[in-house]
């Protein structure tokens, strides 16, 4: 919606509770009013659009890749549960950046390469896996900065970075997205199912 939009759409309001000829808790009481009724909708509507988007920002986990928003889950991770996750950036060498501001929270390996956890500004965590390099706690990255490369490997169809999401710390202890458990696509995009918790 436009500035523009938005003026209209509160003087129209205005002008439906000017015309009114009940107080609001009459209305609030009976329902009776219907000036109050159109008014308090077209309020509602105008503070839907101020409201912030709840999703973070979150971007792609390789220049020119998907947005981590749009990547669909594909299976769970193997020995870890409750990070479903998606592959991608499938070239051996191919930089791999944070999706978003995200601070290392331990080390880890994956067969093969090296592997860490991070948790996201957004609250999100994170197991990045298949990388030529790992991370100590306490590391910090900015959203876009190079995380490491993807390693050789020859699982899941070649070389690739595995990205396991949790969202425990966003929706409570035990919970995670819907996601595949065969490696194909088709389950709701990790955005999709934020914008319906957030």
């Amino acid at each position: 919606m436009t500035d523009k939009q938005r003026l209209t759409l509160l003087r129209s309001a205005r002008d439906h509770l000017e015309r009114t000829q009940i107080g609001f808790l009459e209305f609030d009481e009976t329902g009776k009013g219907s000036e109050w009724r159109v008014a308090i909708r077209k309020l509602e509507q105008l503070e839907k659009d101020l409201l912030p988007d709840p999703l973070p920002a979150l971007g792609p986990v390789w220049m020119g890749g998907k947005g981590l928003l749009a990547q669909d889950l594909t299976h769970a991770t193997s020995g870890l549960d409750l990070y479903p996750a998606f592959d991608d950036a499938f070239n051996q060498g191919r930089v791999v950046v944070a999706p978003e501001d995200m601070e290392v929270t331990r080390t880890s390996s994956s067969r093969p390469g090296l592997a860490f956890y991070a948790t996201g500004k957004s609250k999100l965590r994170y197991w990045f896996g298949h990388l030529d390099r790992t991370h100590v706690a306490g590391t910090k990255f900015k959203k876009g900065d190079a995380v490491g490369k993807v390693a050789a490997n020859t699982i899941g169809g070649g070389p690739h970075v595995h990205v396991g999401v949790n969202v425990e710390l966003l929706l409570g202890t035990g919970k995670e997205l819907k996601h595949h458990t065969n490696y194909t696509h088709g389950s709701p995009t990790i955005g999709e199912q934020l914008r319906k918790v957030l």
